[in-house]
């Protein structure tokens, strides 16, 4: 039997709603746990009510001060965190989990493909590349959500347009008339555009099996090996 993960009481330092249906969250691990946080793609776990533990990967990259999460609402682990005030405590785990193989992604292409709070983890692999961009070649994140309002960190997303990360958002259920874009599921955006990818192309994906799998079994149209997809766990 595995040992339990030790827990650590941090402080909350932001919260709130990113959209209607994801929640913000932000923690002061301290510089020593925050030390233990090396890859991104890694996750931590954080205790709910009654001490019962949610796993939730660290939307925010490693070397920070603070660690980021976004959560779906809903559960009750999410909605324990959403009554959180700053200067409220949370008991985390130590960062866990093999995160995406940004080693791997140094010197080649990187395509980000998500939906939903799969953003979190391709957006700490995207914090990564910022601060080690010459170490990457063309780096592009496919991002799907299911209305118009429900993209986590708009004005992010366009700050990485500025840095010359190429960003497509994918609208799976606009309102009639709400949105210009591009619409359906991620898979079905890049099925449609069809790019010609290098075969040396990292794909790192984080989102529904189905998406996963659909990505799996398109790439190989696309130039890349399906073993070149990486998940984050």
């Amino acid at each position: 039997m595995s040992t339990p993960p030790a827990f650590t009481e941090v402080p909350v330092t932001a919260v709130g709603n990113e959209t209607p249906e994801l929640l913000h969250l932000q923690v002061e691990p301290g510089a020593d746990l925050a030390a233990t946080y090396t890859t991104p793609g890694q996750y931590v776990q954080i205790q709910g009510p009654e001490g019962k533990p949610g796993f939730f990967a660290i939307a925010s990259g490693p070397g920070r001060a603070r660690f980021e999460f976004l959560i779906k609402r809903g559960g009750g682990i999410a909605e324990a965190l959403a009554a959180k005030k700053p200067g409220d405590r949370v008991a985390i785990s130590v960062p866990a989990g093999k995160g995406f193989p940004i080693k791997e992604a140094q010197g080649n292409d990187l395509y980000l493909i998500g939906a939903g709070s799969g953003l979190a983890p391709l957006r700490a692999a995207v914090h990564h590349v910022l601060n080690n961009r010459g170490a990457f070649k063309q780096v592009v994140l496919y991002y799907g959500a299911r209305t118009a309002q429900s993209f986590a960190y708009g004005a992010e997303l366009d700050a990485w347009l500025a840095q010359g990360i190429e960003v497509t958002r994918v609208c799976s259920q606009p309102a009639a008339g709400s949105w210009p874009g591009v619409k359906g599921r991620v898979q079905q955006a890049l099925r449609e555009r069809k790019p010609r990818l290098a075969a040396n192309t990292c794909v790192f994906a984080c989102g529904m099996k189905d998406m996963v799998t659909d990505l799996k079994a398109l790439m190989p149209e696309l130039g890349v090996p399906a073993e070149r997809v990486f998940l984050n766990f």
